[in-house]
């Protein structure tokens, strides 16, 4: 995870999106400014990691440990085609409004939302490891989720989740340079086609179990997973760039019952196995379109759910829940106790990511702004 203000990861919690708003001859333009209900879209994906993992590693009924590994997968999804929105929104705005991107500015922006979480997060493990009460990292793991390298090196509970931030920073390493010398008018045919090539790969890589013994790969590579991010960058190139795309986005989207998608989401991921080709195709779909309902305001059911504070507030500690979450909640050995016991192995993290985002976070995002 690790978008704009939290990653499954981050994403910039008060920046980019955008709103429906000056009128021209033939449509609606899109407008950037903050939308509460992406906060709360960012507050149910890292519930849905928090709750997948305390029933999968938490409760022995079998029912609820298969719910438990949907939700934290779809999760962690969520945030992948937020982040994509997000942060292709951002770049779309500094390239219109000042000629171009800045890639100093751009990784300073990402070093400053990112690093001082994490770096806290990863000192406590070392200390942790250090006195024992964590026993299965190895030291070069630590060094790899350091250098994001973690969808490639690793092995450990404790910092297996961190592949996912990985897999973002990944991303954006290339993502910017590429969007900056795309011709803005051909960008978003680029991308879609770029997105399809992806899924296309993966599928027949899967058919043909062209890695048989590394299936986990499919998940976690960047080279078979990053159009789960690009896939809400072409969301994000559609609404901002032409008008008549969103209100095409507006039309379609507004004709189908969320709570439909949500119900096809859960019952597609639960039934399906993960090894099916189209598996992960089918799930980002579904998510882009959901995630466009609450851009077009085309639900004013979601629109309303989004928006809960509590979900919102969720939203903006998302990234020290995430990160935090783990440690409690899926690593088992050594004991820690009651700690790792309901109903503190939920709240203690929770407790951790408050204080990790009023006085590590904020300070960062305040001086970020300045870039």
């Amino acid at each position: 995870m690790g978008a704009s203000q939290g990653g499954l990861g981050p994403s910039q919690a008060a920046s980019p999106p955008m709103q429906p708003s000056t009128k021209t001859a033939t449509s609606t333009v899109f407008r950037f400014r903050h939308l509460p209900q992406l906060d709360g879209f960012r507050g149910l994906a890292v519930l849905m990691v928090v709750v997948g993992h305390w029933f999968h590693y938490g409760i022995r009924k079998s029912i609820l440990q298969g719910l438990g590994i949907v939700l934290e997968d779809l999760g962690v999804f969520l945030f992948f085609v937020l982040s994509g929105f997000l942060i292709t929104s951002l770049l779309f705005r500094e390239r219109t409004d000042s000629g171009g991107i800045s890639l100093r500015k751009f990784y300073i922006r990402r070093a400053l939302r990112l690093g001082p979480a994490l770096l806290l997060f990863l000192a406590a493990v070392v200390i942790l490891m250090s006195v024992r009460a964590i026993i299965d990292i190895p030291r070069y793991e630590v060094v790899a989720s350091l250098f994001y390298g973690r969808n490639f090196f690793g092995k450990s509970d404790s910092l297996a989740h961190l592949w996912s931030l990985s897999l973002e920073e990944q991303f954006y390493l290339c993502w910017p340079l590429l969007f900056s010398v795309l011709p803005l008018r051909r960008s978003l045919s680029t991308i879609a086609v770029i997105t399809g090539v992806i899924t296309i790969w993966r599928g027949v890589a899967m058919h043909f179990h062209l890695l048989e013994s590394n299936a986990g790969a499919y998940y976690m590579r960047p080279y078979f997973r990053f159009d789960s991010i690009l896939i809400g960058a072409c969301l994000a190139l559609a609404v901002v760039s032409n008008g008549k795309y969103f209100e095409w986005v507006q039309t379609a989207t507004r004709n189908i019952p969320a709570g439909l998608l949500w119900v096809l989401l859960l019952a597609w991921s639960a039934m399906v196995s993960i090894s099916n080709p189209v598996y992960l195709t089918v799930q980002e779909i579904v998510i882009v379109i959901l995630l466009a309902q609450i851009i077009a305001g085309a639900s004013v059911s979601s629109v309303t759910l989004f928006e809960w504070p509590v979900l919102t507030y969720l939203g903006k500690i998302s990234y020290s829940l995430y990160l935090w979450q783990q440690l409690f909640l899926v690593t088992k050995e050594p004991s820690w106790g009651v700690l790792r016991q309901f109903p503190l192995n939920l709240a203690i993290p929770i407790a951790l990511s408050v204080v990790s985002f009023h006085f590590i976070e904020t300070p960062a995002l305040r001086l970020k702004e300045r870039f």
